[in-house]
């Protein structure tokens, strides 16, 4: 068995498993799959799995023109990653074809079909790789909790969920993106978008701790705070794996790193120890922490949905199971309401969450304020001086779909300051 088809039966199991057991990408990875493989193989494994997930509904629409009747989950998973291969990632297509029946072989399935109908669709690439599809083919609970978007906002996800992202860098201050050998565009004074994509385990600068990788989206609430608010006792209540927390280390101040999950604070020791920070570190469960230790700074980027962040998880979608929103839902409301309780007079709430949907957004802050007369938002102030961020911004929230700044891919994601009044 020639590797091609090795590697293309590694996917195919991939896919299933988190399609079926809505595992993440890297839960699958886990299950002993890739563990001997070289990093070339590994490489080809990710890039075909994660794009098979980020154009599923473009390839099942394919596939719907191409045969009388839909076929099953196995043998749809396979024949839609074998067209991602041919249609929109440009592969050889009779490798692609080849390696694909020899599959459907091995796993028993009718490998005549398989080669049939993509041979037809190789012959119609071209035309193929503008199929559109309708906001009607996303998942019915998406469609659910996104009715409030207008058409615009619907038209720009449509055109853009399943681009890949860039990746955006923030650096410890300004001194180190003027040095960096890298091309790069800056998106503030400490942070930028690399210009070509690159392996960053392999630039030199990244290993000496000069910077860290966090996507525009998660880096901007905290590039516009005013020093003011964090010149006191801050905390970080899911700090792991602390891009937030490094941007308040790199200006300076303290802050206490918390996080629940043991594994996670590995990660946020890990990527410590590699920027040459310093910072106290707690594992505790945030909804349970005494009320009597105040802070005057808080963030909170709560667990959610992540659906802002559907480019670089293209899982979200691609599983047999919906996020569990009301059980998000209630945490995000008792973890707001345990930061409420350990504020200070005067202190500030940065809430965030890398979600659209306004059950977790404006919804969820509406209903924070009517429980707490207390609080009230704080002004949102765009300190980059670069007018089309302050398209993120409106009535003191920030809010946006994935979409691009200045040509590049970000998250979506949303953030207010909550201030404690009395």
């Amino acid at each position: 068995m020639n590797n091609g088809i090795k590697l293309r039966i590694k996917i195919y199991h991939i896919l299933l498993d988190v399609h079926k057991f809505s595992l993440t990408i890297d839960n699958s990875f886990i299950k002993n799959k890739v563990y001997s493989l070289n990093k070339r193989d590994i490489a080809f494994i990710n890039n075909v799995s994660m794009n098979s997930m980020r154009y599923f509904f473009h390839t099942n629409k394919i596939l719907d023109i191409y045969t009388k009747k839909r076929p099953g989950l196995n043998d749809r998973i396979l024949m839609c990653s074998a067209i991602t291969q041919i249609v929109f990632l440009d592969f050889k297509s009779y490798a692609v074809i080849n390696s694909t029946v020899e599959v459907a072989k091995k796993i028993k399935k009718f490998h005549g079909f398989f080669n049939a109908v993509l041979k037809k669709i190789s012959a119609d690439k071209g035309k193929l790789k503008n199929i559109n599809i309708e906001y009607s083919d996303l998942p019915l609970w998406f469609q659910k909790n996104t009715q409030n978007l207008t058409k615009f906002y619907k038209e720009n996800f449509l055109n853009s969920f399943f681009h890949e992202p860039d990746l955006h860098i923030v650096f410890k201050n300004k001194k180190y993106l003027s040095s960096f050998k890298e091309d790069i565009f800056p998106t503030s004074e400490s942070s930028g978008f690399f210009i070509k994509r690159k392996k960053i385990i392999d630039i030199p600068s990244f290993k000496k701790g000069n910077w860290w990788v966090q996507d525009f989206s998660s880096s901007f609430p905290l590039t516009c705070i005013e020093n003011k608010i964090i010149e006191k006792q801050s905390i970080d209540l899911c700090a792991a794996p602390g891009g937030k927390s490094f941007q308040i280390i790199s200006k300076g101040e303290n802050i206490i790193l918390n996080d629940k999950n043991k594994e996670r604070i590995k990660l946020l020791e890990e990527n410590l120890k590699r920027l040459k920070y310093k910072a106290k570190i707690i594992n505790n469960d945030v909804t349970s922490l005494n009320d009597k230790e105040k802070y005057n700074f808080i963030i909170l980027d709560a667990p959610c949905s992540a659906v802002g962040t559907i480019r670089k998880n293209p899982e979200i979608f691609f599983k047999s199971e919906e996020p569990k929103l009301n059980y998000l839902v209630e945490l995000q409301k008792k973890m707001l309401d345990k930061a409420a309780a350990i504020t200070k007079k005067n202190g500030i709430i940065l809430y965030m969450v890398c979600s659209f949907l306004q059950i977790e957004t404006t919804n969820q802050i509406k209903n924070f304020l009517e429980r707490n007369s207390t609080f009230s938002t704080y002004k949102f102030s765009n300190n980059n001086k670069n007018l089309y961020y302050d398209n993120l911004i409106k009535d003191n929230l920030m809010f946006t779909l994935p979409t691009k700044i200045s040509g590049y891919n970000i998250d979506g994601y949303f953030a207010v300051y909550l201030k404690r009044i009395k």
